[in-house]
């Protein structure tokens, strides 16, 4: 789910309609059922019995976000998609797996001309080869997943040279002995504390008074944010693209701006030429939110402005007053790309008392004196 906190409140998410969905009735219980940190899974014998599994897990989130998925193979020889591996049980019960990548625009993995050193990048490769052995079951389905594992570096700029020296050098690799710790009663420890690298000087006296003292930590110093980790980029040719093949909001903004942009300062009028010659639909606005999300609320407030939830919405009325029954032209600029909330807010009310719209209430003007500066 992408950051650290996730798992756990995806855990603390899921029990509540797990435990009144799967451990209630035992004969729709699955058999088999457990989690990976923020990824559930269960099994049933056939998909028959797994479509009231997934109703009834729908059913007790209370914010309708919940969307289980059902994977199932068409035919006996079809493997089943599980995390990244995909897997299937032959006639005698042995289990056939081998590796699984889900279907996605971007490709996991460092591009050949990015900042990072060498290493990274023999690494990065490196460990999508050693994922792939280790998910598979026998040596043909190791041979499918290698094939797997080269296509990512393949696309990314390196020729065949890299994944092909990176394989060799596993091969020939030796194994690690297991490592034995110098200090035995560092064993003894019952946490571990992290800070900041003060110095090469101070850290080595921070450890000898831990000892000394008899305190049951070992420390372990982090090194902070470097230049370096700033300047790097992982995908340097990357650009910003709309997810969407006909987006509204790219279209609005006339290729002045991207539907993924945000904390920003926005302007929306409306592109009728009466309105324009009458100097009226234009307002002026801020979000912290994608700028694609706030313009398709004031696009729906338009299209629809006779709803109990849009009616108040400035669009709303203006399209009820001088539109209606017309579908919705509106032009979208940003105005001012801005860094935090106090700053969005003050120049929000900048461009107000500058640009004067007509279907903004002026209390906007206002809104930055309830923060602090």
């Amino acid at each position: 789910m992408g950051a650290r906190p996730a798992p756990p409140g995806a855990i603390i998410k899921m029990w509540k309609p797990e435990k009144n969905s799967l451990h209630v009735d035992s004969r729709t219980s699955p058999t088999p059922h457990g989690r990976h940190h923020d990824d559930p899974a269960a099994v049933t014998s056939n998909v028959r019995k797994a479509g009231p599994i997934r109703t009834s897990t729908e059913a007790e989130d209370p914010d309708n976000r919940t969307r289980p998925t059902v994977d199932h193979p068409k035919t006996r020889n079809d493997h089943t998609p599980l995390l990244n591996m995909e897997a299937k049980i032959d006639k005698d019960g042995t289990p056939d797996t081998r590796l699984h990548r889900k279907p996605q625009k971007k490709l996991p993995t460092l591009h050949s001309s990015s900042h990072h050193p060498p290493s990274v990048k023999e690494h990065t490769i490196a460990n999508m080869h050693e994922t792939a052995d280790n998910v598979s079951s026998n040596s043909t389905n190791k041979h499918h997943s290698e094939r797997m594992a080269d296509e990512p570096p393949l696309n990314n700029g390196y020729t065949n040279r890299a994944p092909d020296r990176i394989k060799d050098r596993r091969k020939n690799k030796r194994p690690t002995p297991p490592r034995r710790s110098r200090d035995r009663e560092a064993l003894d420890t019952v946490t571990t504390p992290k800070a900041p690298l003060p110095s090469d000087r101070r850290t080595p006296k921070i450890k000898e008074a831990a000892k000394s003292l008899q305190i049951p930590a070992r420390v372990a110093t982090t090194p902070g944010k470097k230049l370096r980790d700033t300047l790097t980029s992982s995908r340097p040719l990357d650009k910003k693209k709309c997810p969407n093949n006909d987006c509204r909001t790219c279209t609005a903004l006339n290729n002045s701006g991207n539907c993924r942009d945000r904390n920003l300062v926005y302007e929306v009028k409306c592109g009728y030429p009466e309105c324009r010659q009458n100097g009226i639909g234009l307002y002026n606005g801020e979000t912290y939110r994608p700028i694609g999300d706030r313009f398709t609320e004031h696009f729906r407030s338009a299209n629809n402005p006779t709803a109990k939830s849009y009616k108040d919405m400035p669009f709303a009325k203006h399209y009820a007053t001088h539109h209606q029954d017309s579908h919705p032209n509106l032009e979208l600029k940003v105005l001012q790309h801005t860094s935090t909330t106090v700053d969005r807010k003050i120049k929000e009310a900048r461009f107000i008392l500058k640009n004067k719209p007509d279907l903004n209430n002026r209390d906007e003007q206002t809104e930055p004196r309830k923060h602090p500066v």
